[in-house]
């Protein structure tokens, strides 16, 4: 069964099939015969004629660092309802945190059969972006932000802001930084740079020996940094944490060592992770809006691909705090 047979049972020319097939214009009474015969045959396109048709596949490369992560989790669920939403499907391409594997993955979806791709980057090389810039089909980069190319990024440097000042608010002189490393822009640097200007601008001094640059993302790796602290005899009546996980490592740390949250040191974190409202106590953490920047990620693919749109745009999402038990003493 083909376009050719649907036309002769309909008694319409095969041009007039391939434009109903196409949404393109077909007076209302070819329209009928066409659907009646499609229907009554249980024929479907073949999705390779389409794609020699409209040199389209219908399919968005996305590339996730980690698939495990909450945050890169709602990233993905906002970018899949925008793309579905437009008929559109998605490859979703996990790289496990191996810079190397996100380098294939972009040389892969550069010359294979993807009509786009999202990359959600984490750390960012030269060679991540001459890939990227040498791309002759539209590309986003989500959750970093870099020149060259269009990006969807968040306000880390004003969410560490806003987490620092909430513990200075709540009474905290010496605050300590449990941070990721700062080839990180975001988690990293910008967050970091976020929380020092924050004590400077309190003119509250800021104590390097307080800042720990933690191994990975994950609740042990809090739970190290922490330990660090304590073993290295440091004093602290606050620490800001660059994620949800690295916080409730440390919270565990802390709970172990005797030492009350927050009593004795408050504990704010960026990332508003679910266990954010589940963990005891209940953790001070600043929302950076994933879900919506995997949205705007994918209406800025969209537009690009469908419209045809190669400029380059650029959008940063809002940021918002969400004070819980974690910061929540009498000063």
């Amino acid at each position: 069964m083909n376009i050719s047979t649907i036309a002769k049972l309909a008694n319409v020319s095969t041009a007039t099939v391939s434009r109903y097939l196409n949404n393109g214009y077909v007076s209302e009474e070819k329209r009928q015969k066409i659907a009646e015969v499609i229907a009554r045959t249980g024929y479907t396109p073949s999705s390779s004629a389409q794609t020699l048709r409209t040199g389209r596949n219908n399919l968005i490369g996305v590339i996730v660092p980690k698939i495990s992560s909450e945050s890169i989790g709602r990233m993905v669920d906002g970018i899949t309802e925008i793309v579905n939403h437009s008929s559109y499907q998605v490859l979703l391409a996990n790289t496990g945190n191996d810079t190397e594997r996100e380098l294939e993955y972009l040389k892969i979806f550069r010359t294979n059969n993807v009509d786009g791709v999202i990359f959600i980057g984490t750390l960012m090389s030269k060679k991540h972006l001459a890939i990227m810039r040498s791309y002759k089909k539209p590309i986003v980069l989500l959750s970093q932000q870099e020149s060259g190319v269009s990006c969807v990024y968040f306000d880390d440097y004003g969410a560490a802001e806003k987490a620092t000042d909430c513990l200075i608010r709540s009474g905290c002189k010496r605050i300590a930084h449990l941070g990721v490393t700062l080839r990180d822009k975001a988690a990293g640097r910008a967050r970091r740079g976020g929380f020092m200007d924050t004590l400077l601008k309190n003119q509250i001094p800021v104590h390097e020996q307080l800042i720990v640059e933690c191994e990975g993302f994950s609740t042990p790796d809090g739970q190290a940094a922490m330990q660090k602290l304590l073993d290295r005899g440091e004093t602290f009546d606050g620490v800001f944490c660059a994620t949800d996980t690295l916080a409730f490592g440390a919270m565990d740390c802390l709970r172990q060592a005797g030492i009350s949250v927050p009593d004795q040191v408050c504990v704010s974190a960026v990332g508003n992770n679910r266990m954010s409202a589940i963990y005891h106590p209940h953790l001070t953490s600043v929302n950076l809006c994933h879900r919506t920047g995997g949205m705007e990620a994918g209406a800025i693919l969209m537009e690009m691909i469908q419209n045809h749109v190669e400029l380059i745009q650029n959008a940063q999402m809002q940021c918002q705090l969400f004070e819980r038990e974690s910061t929540n003493r009498t000063v």
